[in-house]
């Protein structure tokens, strides 16, 4: 394997400060690149800006939570390729997922499932194809 293998970059939105120091950390240690934002809007602008290879997007935030910033991300021309993985504590049942990867999520983790579990989430939609 080369060393000069591209990062594969991360935005994690998501209002609470320990969760995207901690999930920040161990994700980095992973060799991921990590972005954050603390919002909807903060995220809709920086995964326009700086074109993450994939979100994870807690559900409840102010100013705008999870379920408006994906129709907008997958509404908008330049962040509606971007895979958006739910990362939240949010109960979702398989009806909920269903309905929203037909607006474009392309997954669902909890934020308490284990680091494997969520790592093998990201690296499984990371591995699907970009459909640009």
């Amino acid at each position: 394997m080369s060393t000069m293998e591209p990062k594969i970059h991360i935005l994690l939105v998501d209002d609470d400060s320990d969760i995207l120091r901690i999930f920040c950390g161990w994700l980095a240690h992973e060799g991921f690149e990590m972005l954050t934002a603390h919002d909807g809007n903060e995220g809709r602008e920086t995964a326009r800006r700086l074109q993450p290879n994939l979100i994870l997007l807690d559900i409840n935030m102010p100013v705008q939570d999870g379920y408006k910033t994906l129709e907008y991300l997958k509404r908008e021309k330049e962040t509606s390729h971007i895979p958006v993985i739910f990362l939240t504590n949010e109960d979702f049942s398989i009806e909920a997922q269903k309905a929203w990867s037909e607006i474009g999520l392309s997954g669902y983790v909890p934020k308490s499932a284990s680091h494997d579990v969520i790592l093998t989430k990201i690296r499984e939609i990371l591995a699907l194809p970009r459909v640009d």
